[in-house]
């Protein structure tokens, strides 16, 4: 599933990355790197510059992969497993993001991978099942809860990128077709992270 998460992803921003599933780290090397965590979470994206370049582990739970495991594609994901949809795209999401910028050789924060991993979620259920567009919006932005033990700064983080992308989600909403929502993506993936955040606080302004 993670597999066909990202070919959605590649083939809506007309990008290519190399396979996500070659960085995937299990739950002991994740608490190796990690230690014991104050909270469990189960997706993460572990970044770590050197001279060298960037190294990157994603880890998603063997629960959540499971549960998707043996889906007819993520359109019955997004039926059947919604929660385990939304967090294997996170973390998709996220290495996408990440592998990008570090191709640009541009920073990217952690604000503009969360918001960006938002947009994502929402794009992919509405260009799969666009008659339910209203519901996927208010799932994601309306109804999401936020997970337990978060610091005050994260949950500042999560609270700020949810709002910027419902801002940005919404205006795509109001796109007249697809092919005009998809070329909006694909000028917003191709900005800078200073442009991209600019258009997300005006529109959630």
């Amino acid at each position: 599933m993670l597999r066909a998460i990202q070919d959605n992803l590649e083939a809506i921003y007309r990008i290519h990355a190399p396979d996500v599933r070659r960085f995937l780290i299990d739950e002991a090397q994740l608490r190796e790197v990690l230690g014991d965590v104050d909270r469990s979470a189960e997706e993460w994206v572990l970044v770590r510059e050197s001279p060298q370049g960037v190294d990157v582990g994603v880890y998603v739970a063997s629960s959540v992969l499971e549960r998707l495991e043996g889906l007819q594609g993520p359109a019955e994901a997004l039926d059947d497993a919604f929660q385990s949809f939304c967090l294997a795209t996170e973390g998709v999401s996220h290495f996408l993001m990440l592998y990008e910028r570090a191709r640009r050789e541009e920073p990217v924060s952690m604000l503009e991978l969360e918001a960006q991993a938002e947009v994502d979620k929402f794009v992919f259920a509405a260009l799969h099942q666009p008659e339910r567009t209203t519901e996927w919006h208010t799932r994601l932005f309306r109804q999401a809860s936020m997970a337990e033990g978060l610091s005050t700064e994260e949950y500042s983080r999560y609270a700020e990128a949810g709002r910027l992308a419902a801002a940005f989600c919404e205006e795509l909403s109001s796109t007249p077709h697809t092919a005009a929502l998809l070329d909006t993506l694909r000028a917003f993936w191709r900005g800078s992270g200073a442009q991209r955040m600019e258009q997300m606080r005006r529109l959630a302004a």
